[in-house]
């Protein structure tokens, strides 16, 4: 090869390799843009939900709250249900980023966030699943628990607990997504922690 042809190969090979470390660093970069900007998204829904409701700003928190958790409970179940946790749990505050799960199935994705409260009561962990439904991140369902619980699947439909790695509820058939979750020592949606 000439000293020509041997510049010109490796001007070729050179800016090819430059090419493709630019093009994979793009698109790692947008990835990474792409996952922290849903997380963050869900994060602050759900630091925004536990501010309200540390507040007493129930309607706010309300606002927060899927449709099939909205429609089946309502404004006023949503509120007995708070009190009621808040008046076990005593005042909390101090929550603090304990876990953190995203997820893309079926073509929705899910997140199931941990927060670690600090409460009248002793130490509180908070669970919460959110989908994002036309680009916005909305709470499925949100338990307390005590600190370091399993968080095990229950169906969305009629609360039963689903085995891991089953499609559909062995109680009413409905197809199970990563909607609920729930631990036998958890609060589920009725009751608070003692």
């Amino acid at each position: 090869m000439a000293d020509e042809d041997k510049k010109n190969w490796m001007s070729c090979l050179g800016w090819g390799c430059l090419t493709v470390v630019v093009v994979s660093v793009v698109g790692i970069g947008g990835c990474v843009a792409y996952l922290y900007k849903g997380g963050s998204g869900a994060h602050e829904v759900a630091g925004a939900y536990l501010e309200s409701v540390d507040g007493g700003r129930y309607e706010e928190a309300f606002q927060a709250l899927g449709p099939a958790y909205t429609e089946d409970r309502g404004l006023a179940g949503f509120v007995a249900f708070e009190q009621s946790a808040r008046a076990q749990m005593g005042a909390c505050g101090g929550w603090r980023m304990s876990g953190t799960s995203f997820n893309r199935e079926d073509g929705r994705s899910v997140a199931l966030l941990r927060y670690l409260g600090s409460c009248d009561g002793g130490p509180v962990e908070a669970v919460f699943n959110l989908e994002q439904v036309e680009g916005k991140w909305l709470i499925q369902d949100i338990r307390y628990q005590e600190p370091g619980a399993t968080v095990v699947p229950i169906c969305a439909e009629c609360g039963a607990v689903v085995p891991p790695g089953a499609n559909f509820c062995a109680n009413c058939g409905a197809v199970v997504g990563a909607g609920a979750a729930a631990d036998e020592d958890s609060t589920g949606d009725a009751e608070p922690p003692e």
